[in-house]
Parts: C-alpha cells; sequence; structure tokens
C-alpha cells in the first residue's frame, strides 16, 4: 500500500448502540458510547470552499475536507467522526471532522479510500 503521502495522523471513531435517555420534554438524548474504528496514517487535503446555508435567518457555513486512509482500513461509514491528531498544518490538529461520504479512489489501483468529510460546527471548541 503506498502511504507516503499520508503524513498525517488521525483517529476514526463511531458512535454505537441504542442507549440513551428521554428528557423530562420526552426529548431522546443519544448515548455517547464510542468505538474507535481507525488510529493511524492519513492525508488531509485543504477545505475547498466554505459553502453557506440560510438556517432559519442566520447564514451559516461548512467547511469540506477530504481525508484519505489506507484501502485496507476499516469499512468507514457516512457519519462517523474524524478527529486529526497530526497534521503538517498545524491548525488542523485537534479538528473534528464528520464523514459525509467514504469512496474508494476510483480507479483500478485500490491504494487509498478517500473520506469527504465536513468540519463538524455543532460543538466546536476552536
Amino acid at each position: 500500500m503506498a502511504t507516503g503521502t499520508q503524513t498525517g495522523r488521525c483517529r476514526i471513531t463511531r458512535h454505537t448502540g441504542s442507549t440513551g435517555n428521554l428528557d423530562t420534554d420526552l426529548v431522546w438524548h443519544p448515548g455517547m458510547t464510542r468505538i474507535t474504528l481507525y488510529t493511524g496514517p492519513c492525508h488531509i487535503a485543504p477545505p475547498v470552499p466554505v459553502g453557506y446555508q440560510a438556517v432559519g435567518e442566520r447564514r451559516t457555513g461548512t467547511t469540506d475536507y477530504q481525508v484519505a486512509i489506507g484501502w485496507d482500513a476499516p469499512e468507514i461509514l457516512d457519519g462517523d467522526d474524524v478527529e486529526i491528531l497530526a497534521a503538517e498544518d498545524p491548525e488542523l490538529v485537534g479538528r473534528r471532522l464528520r464523514v459525509t461520504s467514504a469512496v474508494g479512489d476510483g480507479g483500478t489501483q485500490q491504494w487509498e479510500r478517500l473520506l469527504t468529510c465536513v468540519q463538524d460546527t455543532t460543538n466546536r471548541e476552536r
């Protein structure tokens, strides 16, 4: 497997189980149990231009990233979470992304899996 361009390091996790609880307003809060699917080398491509959308009267932006991991990594699904542990750009370290599309490279030489991710701004700490 060619990993020469995978100079970053990331951890990919998934929420599991149906455990959770109802609050006094009968709103379901899913459990926060997570499993780690992958920790290892990755390549984080620079973000594409920010896309804006209106939510109510507020305009919000999303930033899409391409994250490449080894082809032999475990199956990654839409909705899984990616945490950047190390990157050439120190501003990326600590960012949390959500997978929106997990595909192969589309060619005949399957050597990496490309993940399209969006920066999760729901619980943004940075």
